[in-house]
This record gives C-alpha cells, sequence and structure tokens, in this order.
C-alpha cells in the first residue's frame, strides 16, 4: 500500500470519526436543550424555543466539527492516536477464549474468597458483644 493511499485512507476514517462524533454530540445537545426547556418550561415562556434550541445544537456540533477540522493541534493528535491504533495487534480467538475462562474462573474464586472472609467476620463479630457484655 502506497504512502499517499495510506494517508488518504487514514484522513477518510478521521473525517468519518469526527463527523460521527460530532452528530452525537448534535443529539446530545438536543437532548440537553429539550430537558431544559421541560424542567424551566420555556416552551411555554418562549414559543419558539424548540426550533431555537435545535439551531444552537446544529451550530455547535457544526462549529465543534470545523474547529477540529481546522486546528492543527488537534488534527495531529487525531492521526497520531489513529496510527497507533493501527499498530495494535489483537488477539486471536484461542487466546481470547483461553483469557476469558482464565478470568472468569479468577473471578469466581474472588468472590468464594470474599464470601468467605465476609461469614467469618460477621460471625467473629456477633461474639464480640456477648464477650463485653456478658
Amino acid at each position: 500500500m502506497s504512502t499517499n493511499t495510506r494517508k488518504a485512507n487514514t484522513s477518510k476514517w478521521l473525517n468519518a470519526s469526527v463527523a460521527i462524533t460530532c452528530v452525537i454530540l448534535l443529539f446530545l445537545c438536543i437532548r440537553f436543550f429539550k430537558v431544559i426547556g421541560e424542567w424551566f418550561e420555556l416552551e411555554v415562556q418562549f414559543g419558539s424555543y424548540t426550533v431555537v434550541s435545535q439551531a444552537a445544537s446544529v451550530l455547535i456540533a457544526l462549529a465543534s466539527f470545523i474547529y477540529i477540522q481546522k486546528n492543527q493541534k488537534v488534527s495531529t493528535f487525531l492521526k497520531d492516536s489513529f496510527t497507533e491504533v493501527i499498530k495494535v495487534v489483537f488477539p486471536d480467538r484461542n487466546e481470547t477464549l483461553s483469557m476469558t475462562w482464565k478470568v472468569m474462573i479468577l473471578v469466581t474464586i474472588c468472590g468464594f474468597l470474599l464470601g468467605v472472609f465476609d461469614y467469618a467476620s460477621t460471625w467473629f463479630l456477633s461474639l464480640l458483644p456477648g464477650w463485653f457484655l456478658g
């Protein structure tokens, strides 16, 4: 794969991920303004609150997208991060299953030991009032 093709693919993935993130931000802003409007009954007080809040949400998401695209530091950070993610080697299926079973067994053993410790400490603490009171 040539360097130009790799850079083009990296740029496409970064732009797509930034766009998706900004769409999620848009959705969150719309939900935020809707909840604020319900809490303070802004729809009743301000007739076109819904339109204004949605326009503000679009402007916030669009401004975020443009800022990320135009800011050299952010763009460089994202490109470097994407380059590092490409270098990650993920385990194969057998290794994943093996590690999953090991974790499940270890968690079960730890849970059992914590249960035994909890039961023993509860039993021991129930004896203390008898020693001191009588």
